[in-house]
């Protein structure tokens, strides 16, 4: 998986060439560690909050082959999401490591199988 796999909208602010690179930057190590990553969207929101700083919130849909990853990271909204680029690197940490706890990524690398598998399609007949 390349960084150009990922689609990346800002919204309660201008675009960003920089965190542009940076989140693409973070999708391309994601997709290294966490190789089911085809693609995604990243979704990076200024927040105003009544506050004097701004406060960023990042979540992000990631294509895997059992469906679609919804990642979001908005709690925890403190201080340190004054910074964009935190709030990003906190975002994709928070990624990975719900991909890891996911059944599937346990059982593809000889890990337990999931407890609770998938129901199987019904057969005709």
């Amino acid at each position: 998986m390349n960084g150009s796999a990922c689609e990346i909208t800002f919204l309660g602010m201008d675009p960003v060439e920089a965190i542009r690179v940076e989140v693409r930057a973070w999708f391309a190590r994601l997709g290294a560690l966490m190789e089911p990553v085809s693609g995604g969207h990243v979704f990076i929101e200024a927040v105003e909050e009544h506050r004097k700083e701004r406060l960023y919130r990042v979540r992000m849909d990631l294509a895997t082959p059992r469906g679609l990853v919804t990642v979001c990271h908005a709690q925890g909204m403190n201080a340190s999401h004054e910074d964009v680029y935190v709030a990003i690197r906190n975002a994709f940490r928070a990624a990975r490591r719900q991909l890891e706890s996911e059944p599937a990524a346990r059982a593809d690398d000889g890990g337990p199988a999931p407890s609770s598998p998938l129901p199987s399609p019904a057969l005709p007949g």
